[in-house]
């Protein structure tokens, strides 16, 4: 038998993130224009700017050529986006502080430092995991005189670009903000009820900004609910951490765990494996720990 609900039925829900303080509600007016700007910006990346960066967007080819690539086109449009949406919107029009987006700079060096450790771990492991795999331990291509700095800007392009950005704007406005609206819809649902429904719309939203890459993808429509899943993953770490720093790191980390080897084994390659295996041991583990113990016997059976 289901527990009853101690509450009264018109008591409002209480906020259901512990780890994260309620923000300053948005205008639902304003959550869709933020909404809308954002996708037609990242449209505009995607279906033109990356194709034809002299023609859309001559900063982006300019200082890729300035700089050997070091500067690439992914940092520039989430540096890009995070000006116009971030700072122009969110600070700028809402005037939300950077603490109500999940911009806690005392949370910053444990996240740092995680990602360091997390990436010197994932070298070691390699070295370990390559031979098991018939590969031979070698510095990889990308990494040659010619190519180095090609593979600094595409791992730059991740960890101060593309993936502060969609933190953020996803996981630190988006889905506080999808939770208050759900707060408002439904205010007498259960807190496991409004956090699934904050997950699912902002997470799904998230999915959707990567449908124009998709599109030229083969089995795109199975990147998409890979990217709804990450970006499940990404929320949940937000949400039991409190650390959106921490959730830049492991989405880094997904998108590009930058070996120094040779990794030419297929799909995420061996280092992407040890990050997915990272993340599953870790999502087996917070499943385990929110197990309820047994109750002790109160009496005669």
């Amino acid at each position: 038998m289901p527990p009853v609900d101690p509450r009264p039925r018109d008591a409002p829900a209480a906020w259901p993130f512990a780890r994260i303080p309620p923000p300053p509600r948005v205008s639902l007016g304003f959550l869709i224009l933020a909404l809308v700007v954002e996708k037609f910006a990242v449209a505009f990346f995607q279906l033109l700017a990356f194709r034809a960066p002299g023609r859309w967007f001559p900063p982006m080819r300019w200082l890729g050529h300035a700089t050997g690539g070091i500067v690439d086109g992914t940092l520039v449009a989430g540096v890009t986006l995070l000006a116009i949406v971030v700072v122009g919107l969110l600070f700028g029009v809402a005037r939300l502080r950077p603490r109500d987006v999940g911009l806690d700079p005392r949370r910053l060096w444990p996240a740092l430092g995680f990602l360091i450790a997390a990436w010197g771990a994932i070298q070691l492991l390699l070295v370990l995991i390559l031979p098991l795999c018939g590969q031979r331990i070698g510095l990889g291509s990308q990494w040659t005189a010619d190519g180095w700095r090609g593979a600094v800007g595409e791992w730059l392009g991740q960890l101060l670009g593309n993936c502060p950005y969609e933190e953020v704007f996803f996981r630190g406005f988006l889905l506080p903000q999808c939770g208050l609206v759900a707060m408002r819809w439904m205010p007498t649902a259960r807190p496991g009820t409004l956090v699934a429904a904050a997950l699912l719309s902002s997470q799904g939203l998230f999915a959707l900004g990567h449908v124009f890459l998709n599109l030229h993808l083969p089995q795109g429509q199975w990147l998409l609910l890979a990217q709804f899943v990450f970006g499940i993953v990404f929320a949940l770490v937000y949400l039991r951490t409190g650390n959106l720093f921490l959730a830049m790191a492991l989405h880094v980390l997904i998108n590009n765990p930058a070996p120094l080897l040779e990794d030419s084994l297929p799909g995420p390659g061996a280092a992407g494996s040890i990050v997915l295996a990272g993340i599953l041991v870790w999502l087996v583990c917070l499943a385990w720990a929110k197990r309820p113990a047994a109750a002790a016997p109160t009496g005669p059976p």
